[in-house]
C-alpha cells in the first residue's frame, strides 16, 4: 500500500533515475523523516532500512544525480554529539531508490524525545492532521504544542542552511529547497531569514500531502496567520489538487488581507507574487503493473471480492463502509454468499487513545456483521489487521472486483491510482471513490461515492457488481491511460518545470501579479466610505508615506506624495493626522505640510493645526533618567554602527548598520539598559524603543485626535483609515477594530497584525491616497452642515480643557465594538510651548 503520509508502508520501487535529467540547480528536500531510517543491529551498529512511496521514488533519484541534499529527522534520537559523517552508507545489495544516497548528501535533523512528541504527536497529529481533513472536533489546541512546533521548524531550518551551504560553496545556480508536509509549514520563513543574513541566493518550494480546509475551519487555529506566512515565504506553494489552492488563495485573503489573483492563483505577500499551484502526484505506474504480472495468485475464490486497503485511521472512514456493506447485504440479499469484502488495515499510531478506540470499533463491527449473516461456507467480512507485501497487494489489487476508495477526507490518496494501474485483467474490475479525495477530482470515471450517504453508498457498490462488462472496460481503460501518462516522474517534472521556469506564462497564467493600481482600492474602500461621509486618513510616517532609510535623516517624503498630501489637505471632507514615532516637531519638518494634524513619540506630543500642542503628562522622575539611560546606551551599546536616536521624551536605539552577528548580544544589552531604568523596550524594524511607563500609544493618541476633530459621536459621522507598518501601529490597529479600515505595510516575514489588509510597499500607500483623491474629486458637491464640520482646537482655558470634562478618562480595555459614548477621554495636558515635551501640564486622572 502507498500513502502519503505514511511511506514505512509504501511499496519498494526499482530506480528510474536513469529516466530523470538532473536539474540545473541542485534540489535540497526537507521532509519530516529521511528517505530512510536508521535502525541499530543487535552489536549496537547502525544500518539503513529503506522507505519507499511517491515522494521517495519521484525525487531521490534526482536528488541523487544532482548531487543535492536530504534534510530530515532519522527515525530515532541519536545522541547529541552524533556526527552527520557517521550515517552507514547503503547495502551494497540495496535496491531501492535511495540506495545511491550518500552519506554526505543527507543532513539529519536531531531533537529530544519529549520535543519531538509535542511536536509530531502533539501540534502534528494532534492538530493539524485532524484540522486540516475538516474533522475541527477532533482537533487539540496547545501553546506548548504549538511553541513545540515552531521550535521544531526553526531547527529543520538550520539544518537547512547547512545543506545550502553545501550546496553552494563550489558556486553555481541558486539550488532549490522543496520543503514537505504539515510538518513544516513555518520552515521556509526562517530558511528564506537565515539564507537572507547570510547573503544565500535560493529558490524556496513547499508541497503538502494532505487537503488544505476551507477558510471557516482553517481560521479555528489559533495560530492560522503564522501557518500563511510560513507558507508563503516559498516562491511556489504546491497542492494536490485546484480546490485546495483555492481554499489557500482564500485564506490568504481572508485572514492576511493579502491581495491575490484567483484566475492566475498568485499571493501577493512582502512585495512578492507567491505562485500557487495544483501539482497532483502520481505512483510509479510501471511498477505496478510489472508488479500485478508478477504476483501469485491469491484470491482463489469464485465469489467477487470488494476491496479496501487504508491506514487505520479516522480520516479514511472504514466505520461508514463496513455500515454501507451491511446495508449492501440487507438490501441486496442475492449477493450474499457471492461477494465477500476484504478490508486490509494498516496499523497506525497504535499508542494514541483515539486509533485504540477506532480498532475497538471496527473489531466490533466486523464481528456483528459476521455473526449477522456468515454461513457454514461463507463469511461477508474478511479483515486483515496488519501489513501486506507488495506482491501480495498487487495480487489483491489485481483480482479484485471492487475497490472501495471512500474516505471522509484525503489529501490524494494513491491507492486509487495503484489498483488502477494493477487492473490487468479482462474484464477489469470498478473503482468507486469518494468526491472528499483528492483522486475524486481527476479519476472521473471511477463511480463516485460519498461516504457519509451510507445508504446510497451501499447502491453505488451495488451497481459496481453489477455494472456490464463494457462499460467496466470502458471505464478502466480511460482511467489507466490517465494515470499512466500522469504517472510519479510526470509529478516531478511538472515542479521542476514550474520552478524552473522564468517565462512570463505558465500552464495556468501570469507568475506575478501587477503592482498596486488605483482602480484595486474600488474594492477595499468603496463600499466602506460611500459618497455621504466624512474621512479621515491616520497616517505612520517611517515606512508607510516614506520609505526605510538607513538613518531617519534619510527617510525622505517622495514629492510625489507630499503633493498628493497637500492636495487632500485642502479637500473640506478629508481630514489628515500623521502619527509618527519621531518627535512632534521632526515629523511636522519632514512632512512639511500646513494645516495637518502631527502626532509624535507616538502620540505622546500632537501638534494641532492652529498650532496648539497637547503633551501628555510625565512622570517627573523621568525626565532626569531618560538623560541618564541615553548616557548609559552610548557608552554600552553604541558601536560597530548602533546608535541612539533622542527624541526628548523616548529614546531609540539604531542597529540596522551592525554585522548580524553582533546584534542579539547587543540587543539583549540594550533592552537590560532599557527596562534597568524602568522603561519599556519595544522592538521596532532594526531598532528598539526605550518608553516611558505611561498608559499612552498610538492608538489611545488616534482615539483622543479623532475625538477633538470631530466631537464625541466621532465614530458615527466619519469614516478613518488607518495605515502603518509597525508593531506600535498595531495599538492604532485594535483600538479602532471594527470602527476603521486598516493597512499594515507588511515585509515578507511572520508579522502578527490587527490589520484588516496588507500592502507591499509605501508606493501602494501612494497608490491608495490617489484613490482617496479621486473618490473626493468626483463626489457631488453637497451642503455641509455645521455639526458635521470637524471641530478645530483653537483656545484653551486656565486648565487647559479643549471643550469636554477634564475627569473624564478613556479606558481602551474595552471591547472594540463598544460604544465611544460609554468609554471615558483620558483628560489631556495642553501646552502653547512649540518646544517643551516636559511641560508641567496637569495631571492625568484615572
Amino acid at each position: 500500500m502507498t500513502k502519503e503520509n505514511d511511506p514505512k508502508h509504501e511499496p519498494e520501487i526499482t530506480v528510474t533515475a536513469a529516466e530523470q535529467s538532473a536539474p540545473k540547480s541542485k534540489l535540497i528536500v526537507v521532509s519530516n523523516r529521511l528517505p530512510f531510517v536508521l535502525k541499530k543491529d543487535i552489536s549496537g551498529k547502525l544500518y539503513r532500512q529503506a522507505s519507499a512511496g511517491g515522494l521517495v521514488t519521484a525525487v531521490a533519484p534526482v536528488v541523487i544525480k544532482g548531487k543535492g541534499q536530504w534534510v530530515g529527522w532519522p527515525g530515532m534520537h541519536l545522541p547529541k554529539d552524533f556526527d552527520d559523517l557517521q550515517i552507514p552508507e547503503s547495502d551494497p545489495n540495496d535496491q531501492t531508490p535511495t540506495a545511491g544516497l550518500k552519506s554526505e548528501q543527507v543532513v539529519t535533523v536531531n531533537m529530544s524525545p519529549d520535543l519531538f512528541e509535542d511536536y509530531y504527536n502533539g501540534c502534528c497529529n494532534g492538530t493539524h492532521w485532524p484540522l486540516f481533513h475538516s474533522m475541527p472536533g477532533r482537533a487539540i489546541f496547545s501553546t506548548d504544542h504549538w511553541r513545540a512546533y515552531v521550535a521544531a521548524n526553526i531547527m529543520f531550518a538550520d539544518k537547512t542552511i547547512e545543506a545550502i551551504e553545501r550546496c553552494t560553496k563550489n558556486g553555481g545556480p541558486p539550488p532549490i529547497v522543496w520543503i514537505h508536509d504539515y510538518h513544516l509549514m513555518l520552515c521556509a520563513n526562517y530558511v528564506r531569514e537565515k539564507a537572507e543574513e547570510k547573503n544565500l541566493n535560493i529558490q524556496l518550494a513547499f508541497f503538502l500531502h494532505i487537503p488544505f480546509p476551507p477558510w471557516d475551519i482553517f481560521r479555528l487555529f489559533p495560530w492560522a496567520d503564522e501557518i500563511l506566512q510560513g507558507m508563503l515565504a516559498c516562491d511556489m506553494v504546491g497542492f494536490h489538487i485546484r480546490d485546495y489552492c483555492i481554499n489557500f488563495v482564500d485564506c490568504c485573503q481572508r485572514s492576511l488581507g493579502c491581495r491575490v489573483d484567483r484566475k492566475n492563483l498568485l499571493v501577493e505577500h512582502g512585495g512578492r507574487s507567491v505562485r500557487v499551484r495544483p501539482l497532483p502526484i502520481g505512483i510509479p505506474f510501471d511498477r505496478f503493473v510489472e508488479l500485478a504480472k508478477s504476483a501469485k495468485r491469491i484470491i482463489k475464490t469464485k465469489q467477487k471480492i470488494i476491496l479496501g486497503v487504508d491506514r487505520l485511521d479516522y480520516t479514511k472512514g472504514l466505520v461508514n463502509r463496513l455500515k454501507a456493506f451491511e446495508i449492501l447485504l440487507e438490501k441486496h440479499p442475492e449477493h450474499r454468499g457471492t461477494v465477500s469484502f476484504l478490508q486490509i488495515s494498516v496499523p497506525s499510531r497504535t499508542d494514541v487513545a483515539e486509533y485504540q478506540q477506532l480498532k475497538e470499533e471496527m473489531d466490533q463491527l466486523v464481528g456483528r456483521i459476521n455473526g449477522r449473516f456468515s454461513t457454514a461456507v461463507w463469511a461477508p467480512i474478511r479483515y486483515i489487521y496488519g501489513c501486506v507485501s507488495q506482491s501480495e497487494l498487487a495480487a489483491y489489487y489485481r483480482d479484485a472486483a471492487v475497490a472501495l476508495v471512500t474516505p471522509l477526507r484525503d489529501g490524494m490518496n494513491l491507492v486509487a491510482k495503484e489498483f488502477v494501474a494493477c487492473q490487468i485483467n479482462e474484464p477489469p474490475g470498478v473503482l468507486i471513490v469518494s468526491p472528499f479525495a483528492g483522486a475524486g477530482e481527476t479519476m472521473h470515471e471511477a463511480l463516485v461515492c460519498n461516504p457519509y450517504e451510507i445508504s446510497e453508498a451501499a447502491e453505488v457498490i451495488h451497481r459496481a457488481l453489477t455494472m456490464p462488462e463494457d462499460e467496466r472496460s470502458l471505464r478502466m481503460s480511460r482511467l489507466r491511460r490517465r494515470e499512466m501518462e500522469n504517472d510519479v516522474n510526470y509529478w516531478m517534472r511538472s515542479f521542476m518545470k514550474a520552478m524552473g521556469s522564468d517565462i512570463e506564462q505558465d500552464e495556468i497564467g501570469t507568475t506575478s501579479l501587477q503592482p498596486v493600481t488605483i482602480d484595486d482600492f474600488d474594492d477595499y474602500l468603496l463600499n466602506y466610505i460611500g459618497y455621504s461621509h466624512k474621512l479621515a486618513l491616520l497616517l505612520d510616517y517611517d515606512g508607510t508615506l516614506a520609505p526605510i532609510a538607513p538613518h531617519p535623516d534619510l527617510a525622505t517624503l517622495p514629492q510625489e506624495t507630499k503633493n498628493v498630501l497637500h492636495r487632500l489637505s485642502n479637500l473640506n471632507e478629508v481630514y489628515i493626522a500623521v502619527i509618527s514615532g519621531r518627535s512632534v516637531e521632526n515629523v511636522k519638518n519632514m512632512v512639511g505640510i500646513e494645516g495637518i494634524t502631527y502626532a509624535g513619540n507616538h502620540g505622546l506630543e500632537i501638534l494641532h493645526p492652529d498650532g496648539s500642542k497637547f503633551v501628555h503628562p510625565m512622570p517627573v522622575e523621568y525626565e532626569e533618567k531618560v538623560s541618564k539611560l541615553l548616557r548609559a546606551l552610548q557608552d554600552s551599546v553604541c558601536h560597530d554602527g548602533a546608535w541612539v536616536e533622542n527624541k526628548g521624551a523616548l529614546l531609540t536605539f539604531h542597529y540596522r548598520d551592525t554585522p548580524n552577528e553582533m546584534r542579539p548580544q547587543m540587543i539583549d544589552k540594550a533592552k537590560f539598559l532599557i527596562e534597568h531604568f524602568g522603561f519599556t523596550a519595544s522592538e521596532s524594524l532594526c531598532a528598539i524603543e526605550a518608553k516611558p511607563p505611561v498608559p499612552w500609544n498610538k492608538g489611545r493618541a488616534s482615539i483622543y485626535i479623532l475625538r477633538t476633530a470631530f466631537g464625541v459621536d466621532w465614530s458615527e459621522r466619519i469614516k478613518i483609515i488607518y495605515v502603518g507598518d509597525d508593531v506600535t501601529d498595531e495599538d492604532a490597529m485594535m483600538a479602532l477594530r471594527g470602527m476603521a479600515a486598516t493597512f499594515r505595510i507588511a515585509s515578507s516575514n511572520i508579522i502578527k497584525t490587527a490589520a484588516e489588509r496588507r500592502l507591499p510597499s509605501t508606493d501602494s500607500v501612494l497608490t491608495m491616497l490617489k484613490w482617496i483623491e479621486r473618490h473626493f474629486m468626483n463626489k457631488r458637491p453637497r451642503k455641509i452642515s455645521n455639526n458635521q464640520r470637524p471641530k478645530k482646537v483653537s483656545s484653551f482655558n486656565n486648565n487647559n480643557s479643549i471643550g469636554f470634562p477634564i475627569h473624564m478618562s478613556f479606558d481602551l480595555t474595552t471591547s472594540p465594538s463598544r460604544s465611544p459614548r460609554s468609554s471615558p477621554l483620558p483628560s489631556p495636558s495642553y501646552s502653547q510651548e512649540s518646544s517643551s515635551s516636559n511641560s508641567s501640564s496637569s495631571s492625568e486622572e484615572s
